[in-house]
């Protein structure tokens, strides 16, 4: 795409051609009747008014025009550029200077002038747009000014700006967008790369070539793109710098709209946590006695002197271990509402063996089919932990052991001790966890297994951190390994005070 530079680009030299040639014409038209010195300085008040006008440029070009045109047509012999009396050698060189000085001195504070102008209008500008974007508490209002402003004052022929993300953008501001360009906006978006424009030394530079099919440039702006519809002339240094505070201030509303809206989604998870929080909470509660006795009563079934028959007491044993699995399904609820609400726990001085040895118990039935192994390093301080709490994460450390471990293979349970800490670890000779999962494992209702509520582990971390303490998840040439640890007493104690 070729520039097209439009007429008024060549105005000012055209304007300085027919003024030598009429300054030229009113000399020689008057040198025979009045006889006037130094009628070369009407050149000068040419040159003078062209600097001050359009430039330095055209001022230069009429300073020479007019040292030609005297020397030709006025200064004897005529019709050449020889010049026969140093006088007038003299006054020609006297008058090029003069006119050069004149017209850069002129142009100069002309510039001046302008650039003043154009900063003025710029503040203005500017201060306009942040008034609106701090009075309103939404940023359209401010977004669609600035596009306005973009227009108008930049001298763009339009200007748009998208946001959202490469999967989804949307005109927020500013001229509607053709498919094509809103295609092009997101890949823009994605790739992070401006195309057929650039900020750069704090102004706009577009770039001499075809800005995909609509013609368009696209800058990157902080929360979105600036999709901009250059003129077809060349821009001047002031309205490229305008523009470029401009897309500065577009990049600041933008990313603050995306930060809005960033917590506006936050604050509706939040809220719809805090009410399924309290849901289950309840509906914990309420589930518990039920439960209890239900589990009671099957239990009592289960006895020789209920006198069932052998089928009837193998139902019965089968609705004992589901209602086993809602009780134990409704604990983990119940104990993550408590985790999550923050309430305080019960933590004393505990030996780490004797928490071993409880859940051993506990879990005897389940840890039956495996080879179980105990490397726990002897003469382990004590650890100030609940006591409850830590027994409920080794259960579930164990138990999710036991789901991915087959019969006869082997699960470690072993601690040591690590500087003013206690680590402890449970590992199963189990598949390994991917990758990407070694993270996700704790988080809420995450899961692999298909009856699994996906609480466990991420309870076991809610108690841990509650202690002071970490887990994390590794893979081992041996299998997967559950490691957390947990501040001794001495240490706990010591960090109180």
């Amino acid at each position: 795409m070729r520039r097209r530079w439009p007429v008024g680009s060549a105005l000012p030299y055209a304007a300085a051609v027919l003024g030598v040639a009429a300054i030229t014409a009113a000399i020689g038209l008057v040198r025979p009747w009045v006889e006037l010195p130094n009628l070369t300085v009407a050149y000068l008040l040419l040159v003078l008014i062209l600097g001050a006008r359009y430039g330095w440029p055209s001022a230069v070009s009429a300073a020479l025009l007019a040292f030609l045109a005297y020397d030709w047509f006025l200064v004897p012999p005529y019709g050449t550029l020889w010049i026969s009396a140093p006088r007038e050698l003299l006054n020609l060189i006297v008058l090029v200077l003069a006119a050069l000085a004149g017209g850069r001195l002129a142009a100069s504070l002309a510039a001046r002038e302008a650039g003043a102008a154009a900063e003025a209008q710029e503040s203005s500008i500017l201060y306009e747009l942040a008034i609106a974007a701090l009075s309103e508490p939404v940023e359209a209002t401010a977004l669609a000014r600035l596009c306005e402003r973009a227009v108008t004052p930049g001298g763009l022929e339009a200007m748009s700006l998208v946001a959202g993300d490469s999967s989804q953008a949307v005109v927020v501001a500013g001229a509607a967008l053709t498919p094509a360009e809103l295609a092009e906006s997101r890949v823009t978006m994605a790739a992070k790369q401006d195309r057929g424009a650039v900020l750069r030394d704090g102004q706009v530079a577009f770039a001499p070539r075809v800005w995909g099919q609509s013609g368009a440039a696209f800058v990157v702006l902080g929360g979105g793109v600036a999709v901009l519809q250059p003129p077809r002339y060349r821009l001047p240094v002031d309205k490229r710098r305008l523009l470029a505070a401009l897309l500065g201030l577009a990049s600041l509303l933008l990313d603050r709209r995306r930060t809005a809206a960033i917590s506006e989604r936050a604050r509706a998870l939040e809220a719809s946590d805090r009410l399924k929080a309290a849901v289950l909470s309840s509906v914990s509660h309420e589930l518990k006695s039920p439960l209890a006795t239900l589990r009671a009563g099957l239990t009592t079934l289960q006895m020789p002197q209920a006198g069932l028959a052998p089928d009837q007491r193998e139902l019965v044993s089968g609705l004992n271990h589901q209602t086993t699995r809602l009780d134990r399904l409704v604990g983990d609820l119940l104990a993550m509402s408590r985790l999550e609400a923050g309430l305080p726990l019960d933590q004393q001085a505990q030996e780490f063996d004797e928490l071993v040895g409880a859940v051993l118990v506990s879990l005897r039935h389940i840890l039956e089919p495996f080879s179980l192994r105990i490397e726990i390093e002897p003469g382990l301080p004590p650890v100030l932990a609940d006591e409850l709490q830590i027994e409920r994460v080794l259960t579930n450390l164990l138990e999710n052991a036991a789901e991915w471990t087959r019969q006869g293979a082997a699960i470690t349970l072993g601690a040591r001790r690590r500087g003013p800490q206690i680590e402890a670890w449970v590992q199963n000779d189990g598949p390994a966890i991917p990758g990407e999962d070694l993270e996700q494992v704790f988080d809420k209702f995450w899961t692999n297994r298909r009856g699994g509520s996906g609480l466990g582990l991420a309870i076991c971390r809610r108690i841990i951190e509650a202690h002071g303490g970490s887990i994390r998840a590794d893979n081992t040439p041996n299998g997967p390994r559950f490691t957390f640890r947990l501040p001794t007493a001495h240490q706990a104690i010591e960090a109180t005070r």
